[in-house]
């Protein structure tokens, strides 16, 4: 008895400082992800803005749309429910907000006020009803449309072996455990933070006249370019950690596509035919993409 005493109290410690020294493995983690992006960012961003011209294909999917009818029933559905958002939100926005700016750039401006008021007007209201429609309807329908593109293009080996893929189920962190309560849980709130304060900024940046919501628009391109493209990342199965590296490493081509994407966009009434378009010059550029894998 007296022989097995150490040995148990031993093992009891060791098992005791295991979960202290989990959690300290957090911080060199985030650093190392950091590190990692950091150096996507530093070594692909410049070339990959401009030798890949990524740029060009939200060009190229608006001129697919045009001249290939088959795409036409998806994107029509797409482009009403867009139309319903932008006068329900331009109506809103004309009868409760715009009065009381009105009143105040004509008497600080003049007749020129009268007509800023309303062009801010329309690319304000263009602006929401672009964010409504990515959260509300979009969803539904870009996998849709964006995997018709590829079938088109030669990919339905690709396709097809991608939706027979297993689904990785997602990791679920006990609460009961301490690493969600000293590292999970602190970083949900500090992202939850940050994003509340990143829409506050942006939304106040959108109420400079003419000018804010087309800075707005260009500051969120590499947002845009990889949600447009994110289809196909989806398709080989990359898990979240994954997906945010692959954000990083392309920055440079995602910011490309996005400042194209967002200035097809940003024409009102336009964005009726440019969100399906768009998508579809996502399609293109990953077509592309798959032909140089293989």
């Amino acid at each position: 008895m007296k022989g097995t005493t150490p040995e148990r109290v031993h093992t009891s410690r060791s098992a005791f400082f295991t979960v202290p020294n989990d959690i300290e493995t957090f911080i060199p983690v985030i650093q190392g992800k950091l590190k990692r992006r950091l150096g996507y960012i530093r070594s692909n961003f410049i070339p990959e803005l401009f030798a890949d011209k990524a740029y060009i294909y939200p060009v190229m999917g608006f001129f697919k749309f045009l001249v290939t009818p088959s795409f036409w029933l998806y994107s029509f559905v797409l482009g009403f429910c867009f139309a319903c958002i932008f006068v329900t939100v331009a109506t809103l926005y004309y009868l409760f907000v715009l009065p009381v700016v009105l009143i105040w750039a004509v008497t600080t401006l003049g007749p020129i006020g009268f007509v800023i008021v309303h062009i801010q007007w329309l690319l304000q209201s263009n602006a929401v009803a672009i964010t409504l429609t990515n959260i509300l309807i979009t969803p539904v329908f870009s996998n849709s449309i964006f995997d018709a593109v590829l079938e088109r293009l030669g990919h339905s080996d690709f396709l097809d072996n991608a939706k027979r893929l297993p689904v990785a189920p997602l990791r679920k962190m006990s609460w009961k455990s301490p690493q969600y309560w000293l590292v999970f849980l602190p970083g949900q709130i500090i992202s939850f933070k940050l994003k509340i304060a990143t829409t506050i900024l942006l939304s106040a940046v959108s109420l400079i006249p003419i000018i804010g919501p087309t800075l707005v628009n260009q500051i969120l391109s590499p947002k845009r370019g990889f949600s447009y493209s994110r289809r196909l990342y989806v398709l080989k199965n990359l898990n979240p950690t994954q997906l945010k590296d692959k954000f990083y490493e392309h920055l440079g081509q995602f910011t490309g596509f996005g400042i194209t994407a967002g200035l097809l966009e940003l024409i009102p009434i336009m964005s009726i035919i440019t969100i399906p378009s768009n998508l579809i010059g996502g399609a293109l550029w990953a077509s592309n993409e798959l032909k140089k894998d293989v």
